[in-house]
């Protein structure tokens, strides 16, 4: 029997790719606060108005490590009593590793990609603790990150142009 010589029909990974590597992902800060309960865990109470705020960061950690984290503040309230039900507060966070990104795309890698592999753990978590608070879990809604970018640039854009004026 002839010796075969082992060969790969894959071409070897391009080490120039681009790449964005999760290095490790954290709570840096959570609350859950239940100011009304009981009463508001009990019968009788409408189902609460619920208001979600997201906000965003970034930070160049060192070479070519970055966090990119959200801030979720959920507060939901009695409509007839205006009496708060539960407020959740969340930075969630991660260190990332970007190779082969051009400089002028690491920003939206940081503010649309990270997030959007981050936000089904930020979706569980609060799931989790409206749950564990007595509530019927809250599963937040897809968020359009890339829509939440682009959104924020046209107002820097607008504040950038409103300031030029000024001067």
């Amino acid at each position: 029997m002839a010796d075969k010589k082992e060969t790969s029909d894959t071409p070897a990974a391009d080490k120039n790719a681009p790449s964005i590597q999760v290095l490790t992902q954290y709570v840096k800060d959570c609350s859950f606060e239940n100011p009304n309960a009981p009463e508001s865990l009990i019968s009788g109470w409408n189902a609460p108005d619920t208001s979600v705020q997201i906000s965003l960061s970034k930070t160049h950690v060192k070479d070519n490590l970055f966090e990119s984290a959200l801030h979720f503040r959920v507060e939901a309230k009695n409509t007839k009593s205006n009496k708060m039900a539960f407020i959740i507060d969340l930075h969630y966070g991660a260190l990332v590793a970007l190779q082969n990104i051009p400089e002028e795309n690491i920003q939206a890698v940081l503010m649309v990609e990270v997030p959007k592999m981050l936000f089904p753990f930020v979706r569980e978590m609060v799931a989790s603790m409206t749950a564990k608070g007595g509530y019927p879990p809250l599963y937040l809604t897809p968020i359009s990150f890339e829509a939440m970018y682009v959104s924020e640039m046209k107002r820097l854009k607008t504040e950038t142009g409103k300031q030029a004026g000024r001067a």
